[in-house]
């Protein structure tokens, strides 16, 4: 016969059994919850009430330091970029440059984008309306707006995208606009919280994100010019991030390209809603006089273009596919080494697979980042 304490004892496993299957139900039933509950419907602008303050705002203020870094006005001691690649089709062209940061924070780019046979009003719309680029831009799974500040004309936002071999990643950003005397718009974007958009454990939240671009007239021609900087941590190896950037973008632009082309022919009413691009204000005067917004157009996209209709053959859509195929199918065996351990042999794989990756193309502080301390 067993004594008082030995049942005691047995008692307790059994408890600390069936306390442990318990916990490891309730954890399964949260996480089916979770891939159960229905993804939120994006907000439609005549169902919002716009307020007439904002939680985020965007300033003049922040607008003059993001147009002295598209002027690349820098004092003399910033850090130069690093060409990245230049491409050019018949009816767009794209350059691009990196440089990273001396804080270790992420690459910064810069790009200038030229589109045949368009206006600046139909790219700045193109740009802006998630709904139509939902139905083109696959790694756009969700979006919604959040609020819309009618005395600034500052808009937030939600939006997950979806990377292949990803988790994917949550944005809570914040965006404003400007339009110049010549045609010409301004947009100035930064990464923010927002109450109506917590955390969500199923998607990696994009912390650092400091974007902008100014769309403008190529003088002489009908064409529009889209000079962009970026930065963004979406938390990748700082070498899986340029590879990808480099085998992807290009295939990217031409897809984006081909869409301009279809939103063209798209009856949009975006710029009748209440949104960032309908309370767009103009820039300020003193602004106008320090950077004059008719500028021309740099030397290395006239080159780019001038190439393109001259010689030179557009890369094939088959090409791009290819390109593009391989370059993720690299990026997920890298990801696969240094998200799945953290040992010496996985760093060195990654590293075999990234220079075998960028080997064939013979690849051979700093403003934005002061951009982000204001931010």
């Amino acid at each position: 016969m067993k004594t008082g304490e030995e049942w005691t004892s047995v008692g307790l496993g059994w408890t600390t059994w069936v306390a442990l299957v318990f916990l490891g139900f309730c954890y399964l039933l949260k996480l089916a919850i979770q891939r159960l509950r229905p993804s939120p419907v994006p907000a439609s602008p005549e169902k919002l009430s716009p307020t007439s303050t904002c939680s985020v705002n965007i300033t003049n203020e922040e607008l003059q330091y993001f147009m002295e870094v598209l002027g690349e006005s820098g004092n003399g001691d910033e850090q130069a970029w690093e060409e990245v690649l230049e491409k050019k089709s018949d009816t767009v062209a794209y350059s691009a440059k990196r440089r990273d940061p001396k804080d270790g924070g992420a690459t910064e780019y810069l790009s200038v984008t030229v589109f045949e046979n368009c206006s600046t009003k139909l790219l700045r719309d193109f740009y802006m309306d998630s709904d139509f680029r939902a139905g083109w831009d696959r790694t756009l799974i969700q979006h919604r707006q959040l609020e819309v500040c009618q005395v600034t004309g500052t808009e937030v936002g939600h939006m997950v995208k979806k990377f292949p071999m990803m988790m994917g990643r949550e944005y809570v950003l914040a965006w404003r606009i400007w339009e110049g005397d010549d045609q010409s718009y301004y947009c100035v974007l930064k990464a923010c919280e927002h109450p109506d958009a917590p955390r969500q454990s199923n998607y990696k939240r994009v912390d650092t994100y400091v974007s902008g671009w100014r769309i403008r007239k190529v003088p002489g021609r009908d064409a529009c010019e889209v000079k962009m900087v970026h930065q963004e941590d979406m938390g990748m190896h700082r070498e899986m991030a340029k590879m990808a950037f480099r085998r992807g973008i290009w295939s990217f632009i031409q897809k984006m390209d081909l869409h301009l082309r279809q939103y063209a022919k798209h009856q949009s009413h975006f710029d009748q809603g209440v949104n960032a691009v309908s309370l767009a204000h103009k820039v300020p005067l003193a602004m106008k006089e320090t950077f004059p917004t008719s500028e021309l157009v740099p030397e290395v996209v006239e080159q780019i273009v001038t190439q393109a209709s001259t010689s030179g053959r557009p890369v094939s859509k088959s090409q791009s596919k290819r390109r593009l195929a391989r370059g993720l199918l690299l990026l997920g065996g890298a990801l696969f080494f240094t998200q799945g351990s953290a040992s010496l042999g996985a760093k060195i794989a990654a590293v075999c697979i990234v220079n075998r990756a960028i080997r064939p193309h013979g690849s051979s502080t700093n403003v934005f980042h002061r951009v982000a301390g204001r931010f």
